[in-house]
């Protein structure tokens, strides 16, 4: 995880270019007199923090920094309270936001920024949306049908609010961001990407490109396991030709494509997949198919973990505090053991609630064979995560590190669902990878009977 955030820094540190600049962050908090900020940079969809500060007497200031123009997101305490905000060097050195409830989404203000302006607009009409989707989406009294095309509406209406706010304050980043969301040339699959400048590094600060991406494989790629079974590979090239201009572009399309056509992979038996993801690690990661970008050593050592989480390989180890604060680690519980499960879950999960009693059960009667379960939770709440594991008897190994799906073990493994399982050796080598608990003990109980 180092070396991750030693590449996030390299991308905010060496990227310079006209959009980049010194900037204070800096501003007040009427509700709030004390507490910690943190400030997170924005990457495609995923966010990394970059600095934090303390809240005194209502006040806060981070120290000057160099950033690239893009979205960045402060929070105040914890991760849920939080609000994206616009970073634009153009706009003048000094950042100063103020905050007029505790709830940091709900009422702020940026000192003359119309990027902020318009950031602050987006996000209040996203948050109404959402709101509406979710209740449509609950309605019991409506049809499948109803409450699609209710959905389908609300997102044109986002849709076209998003395009007036772009012609409304064009010359931001904010704008540039919201123009690009739906491409000119949606139906034609050769002009697809050619309204995007991926010379501009500032792109991947935001989610245009994996959007994009996504909506290409979509709508233009055609796979057809008997007539055009390499469809998905010659969508790669085509995007990665378009990518090559710009290393830090190029680096972060890669990733972006290895990430999803793997996490697909995940939760398909078609093998396809992780071929897919192979080919990206083997031809672009570590092949000359880039031509002459040099693809860093730290990029090349996060996609090879890709492979150490396929079956046959081995996984990263761990170390991690217990449900009684004894600290776990996998390799050398895998060393006791025949068989060790690993599994993923959320006592939110209603997945993983309907599968991990009878695991439970199970596990009661086969544990004296050798097998043993370590369950890492994704909960936030330890007391709920505490009351779960009691009320349901589940007696294996718990740990958590209580970060969700940002928890450290979570990126090393990749886990964006739950449950996620894997089966593991003696020599913690992955022999299997279930698509849930059930299929984990049908595949164990054939080992030991």
């Amino acid at each position: 995880m180092k070396n991750f955030f030693a590449f996030i820094l390299l991308i905010s540190l060496l990227s310079f270019s006209q959009d980049a600049g010194q900037i204070t962050v800096k501003g007040k908090m009427i509700k709030a007199k004390s507490g910690k900020l943190y400030l997170y940079e924005i990457i495609g969809k995923e966010t990394y923090v970059l600095d934090s500060t303390i809240v005194n007497s209502g006040t806060f200031q981070f120290k000057p920094k160099n950033y690239i123009k893009g979205f960045y997101k402060l929070t105040f305490n914890n991760e849920t309270n939080g609000v994206e905000i616009v970073l634009n060097p153009n706009e003048g050195s000094v950042f100063n936001i103020t905050f007029n409830e505790y709830r940091l989404s709900r009422n702020y203000s940026v000192l003359n920024s119309s990027d902020n302006t318009a950031k602050k607009l987006h996000n209040d009409k996203k948050s109404a949306i959402d709101r509406m989707i979710n209740q449509v989406k609950r309605d019991a009294t409506k049809s499948v049908e109803m409450r699609r095309s209710e959905v389908k509406k609300l997102n044109n209406e986002m849709e076209i609010f998003s395009l007036k706010l772009s012609k409304d304050y064009p010359g931001t980043y904010t704008s540039m961001v919201l123009a690009k969301t739906k491409p000119v040339n949606m139906h034609n699959p050769n002009l697809f990407f050619d309204d995007i400048n991926f010379n501009d590094e500032s792109i991947i600060r935001s989610s245009l490109i994996p959007n994009r991406i996504q909506q290409y494989m979509v709508s233009h790629v055609k796979y057809d396991p008997k007539n055009n079974k390499y469809a998905f590979y010659d969508a790669v090239d085509f995007i990665m030709d378009k990518a090559k201009v710009n290393e830090k572009v190029a680096e972060f399309c890669m990733y972006n494509m290895l990430d999803g056509f793997y996490n697909t992979g995940v939760t398909s038996s078609d093998s396809m997949w992780i071929e897919l993801s192979n080919y990206i690690i083997d031809e672009y990661f570590f092949g000359d198919a880039c031509g002459e970008i040099e693809v860093s050593d730290l990029m090349k050592e996060r996609a090879s973990k890709f492979k150490d989480l396929q079956k046959g390989n081995t996984p990263p180890d761990f170390t991690i505090k217990d449900l009684y604060n004894k600290s776990i680690n996998l390799k050398s519980i895998c060393a006791k053991n025949k068989y060790t499960i690993l599994v993923f879950w959320a006592s939110h999960c209603t997945h993983c609630m309907s599968e991990l009693p009878a695991l439970a059960s199970w596990y009661k009667s086969n544990k004296f064979k050798g097998v043993e379960i370590i369950a890492v939770a994704l909960d936030q709440n330890k007391e709920k995560w505490k009351k779960t594991i009691n009320d349901n008897g589940f007696n294996w190994i718990n740990l958590n590190q209580f970060k969700v799906y940002k928890s450290p073990v979570c990126k090393d493994y990749k886990v964006k669902k739950t449950p996620s399982v894997f089966i593991l050796d003696k020599s913690m080598k992955i022999i299997e990878k279930p698509k849930d608990t059930r299929k984990a003990v049908n595949y164990l109980n054939k080992k030991l009977n």
